[in-house]
């Protein structure tokens, strides 16, 4: 009886000192991990979304990028950090959806060892080459590939990652075999691109665009349904004759396991009016990136759904 006189009380103890915390957070700066290196679309949204992320929270979001495995280290030091509400990730798809399919020696479970918050930001992506590749738009590229496998190079911010979602997507619909080169970030592979080290990627509008304005590099379409209004020239895969070679990073906000749901409440609420800001909206809409926030449960939704598509896309594919 005492015992459990003693356990009730520490019990009641815990339930209570939880609440009291939940109700005070945040009293200190948040840590928001970045998978991959500087300049990649993710850290471009994250930058933009820290700030009036921070206004809304009370309290400085401080940005860390911890790139390395396709996002997988930072998203292990994610699983391993205290479900408090400091330490949280704005992710890439990639990393949660494609990555355990991907990788042999995985440390998480996308679909258990994380709380998701909201979804963040969607970026369509561009297909573009170093001026040498003699390929002058997708028909001539897919026909150079086709007659000499594995003879053209691409870069992306590693396994797993948006653009190596893309161009898988691109190789499966047009029987093609590209070669791929993995970087800490998309920035990385666009300058690995542009000093001719690889032949071509498959990144966001706003980490090739400037390259091709500046004649660095050939942009031959983009990904998307639609075109886009920050680049309102480019022909979509669909007006190439690729309707189904459709690709984005999509990016969202998640924690470790067991995050209370006061605290993710308070998340997804700052998430969402940060993303409703007009300043932010405006400066994403220029970089050709649209802000997509939502409940908790509509972006594990979408996670669960990219999970399961990706391992029938990946199931012949060796792992890394």
């Amino acid at each position: 009886m005492n015992f459990l006189i003693k356990f009730s009380v520490s019990f009641l103890v815990l339930v209570i000192s939880n609440s009291v915390f939940s109700q005070n957070y945040p009293n200190k700066p948040i840590k928001l991990l970045v998978p991959f290196g500087a300049g990649g679309i993710t850290d471009v949204v994250a930058r933009a979304f820290a700030e009036p992320f921070s206004a809304e929270l009370g309290q400085q979001v401080i940005i860390e990028n911890k790139p390395g495995a396709g996002g997988n280290i930072a998203a292990e030091l994610l699983k391993n950090s205290a479900p408090d509400g400091y330490t949280v990730m704005l992710t890439g798809m990639g990393v949660v959806a494609v990555n355990p399919h991907t990788y042999q020696n995985i440390r998480f479970d996308s679909l258990k060892d994380f709380t998701y918050i909201s979804a963040v930001a969607e970026t369509p992506h561009v297909i573009a080459l170093h001026p040498s590749v003699p390929a002058k738009n997708m028909t001539e590229l897919i026909k150079l590939v086709k007659d000499k496998p594995d003879s053209i190079s691409f870069g992306t911010a590693g396994y797993g990652s948006s653009p190596y979602q893309g161009m898988e997507i691109l190789q499966i619909a047009t029987g093609t075999k590209f070669l791929h080169v993995p970087f800490k970030s998309g920035a990385e592979s666009v300058t690995n691109v542009i000093g001719g080290q690889v032949s071509m990627t498959f990144e966001a509008i706003p980490v090739v665009m400037p390259q091709a304005q500046a004649g660095k590099l050939r942009v031959l379409g983009i990904a998307s349904a639609k075109r886009n209004p920050a680049a309102p020239d480019l022909l979509t895969t669909a007006e190439l004759g690729f309707s189904g070679v459709l690709s984005g990073s999509v990016s969202g906000l998640i924690g470790p396991a067991g995050l209370s749901q006061d605290i993710v409440a308070k998340l997804n609420k700052a998430a969402r009016a940060a993303l409703n800001d007009p300043k932010l909206k405006a400066r994403l809409q220029a970089q050709g990136t649209s802000a997509e926030g939502s409940t908790p449960a509509q972006f594990f939704d979408l996670v669960k759904s990219e999970y399961s598509k990706w391992g029938k896309l990946m199931s012949n594919v060796p792992k890394q």
